[in-house]
């Protein structure tokens, strides 16, 4: 990996730490992973989407995509992992749904992709269930959308950031840019453990970015809600 960057202006935490960035060194080659990869890196390079993908990315991380405002962002994402040869067995991509998602009839496509269900009703919560997952397995790509849904929310959901301090690895800061035509996952946060300061160190990466979503308008603010 790339030498990390302190993120400027940030202060440091009680401890001293402060969140930093890594940018990956290189990336992924699209259409290098079999046919299937060459098909849907075909289909994205005919309608002029670019992929920057990190290569080489840590055996265990959150990536989040930011934002999450439209129906196009689960396709093209799907596109962008075939593309890029980021599957389950080679590449532990994982993802999270609600039970019912993982029913009949479409539950084998779900976990085919990577998708795992969430038992909302066990005694221990979402964080602590993903931390022992990310304790258990050997590698854990754990790909969610912080906001939680396509439309307007006035504030993240908290839950990717403190998975990823209780497990202990890094943020992959994943961006849809539809305007720009890009999927980018190529820089990772290592939290410092102050939300506040690590959801700022957040906040100007994707600013400094400029990406935007298909409807830019719902994209969330990078707070947490208060309380």
């Amino acid at each position: 990996m790339a030498v990390e960057e302190v993120v400027p202006g940030t202060v440091r935490a009680q401890d001293g730490s402060v969140p930093r960035l890594e940018r990956a060194p290189g990336h992924r080659v699209p259409g290098s992973y079999g046919p299937l990869s060459r098909l849907s890196a075909w289909w994205l390079r005919q309608r002029g989407w670019r992929l920057e993908i990190a290569e080489p990315m840590p055996d265990k991380c959150v990536i989040i995509m930011y934002p999450h405002t439209s129906n196009w962002d689960f396709p093209i994402g799907l596109l962008t992992k075939w593309a890029i040869g980021l599957t389950l067995q080679r590449d532990a991509l994982r993802f999270a749904g609600k039970e019912s998602l993982f029913k009949w009839p479409w539950g084998w496509f779900f976990r085919g992709v990577g998708g795992f269900p969430v038992n909302r009703k066990a005694s221990t919560g979402f964080v602590e269930q993903m931390a022992a997952r990310f304790t258990a397995e050997p590698r854990m790509r754990f790909v969610i959308a912080p906001e939680g849904t396509r439309s307007y929310v006035p504030h993240m959901r908290s839950s990717f950031y403190y998975v990823a301090v209780a497990a202990r690895v890094p943020i992959a800061l994943g961006a849809f840019d539809f305007p720009g035509k890009r999927v980018v996952v190529d820089t990772f946060l290592t939290p410092c453990g102050d939300a506040d300061r690590d959801l700022a160190a957040i906040d100007a990466y994707y600013r400094q970015l400029g990406n935007r979503g298909a409807r830019p308008e719902l994209a969330a603010p990078w707070v947490f809600r208060a309380g």
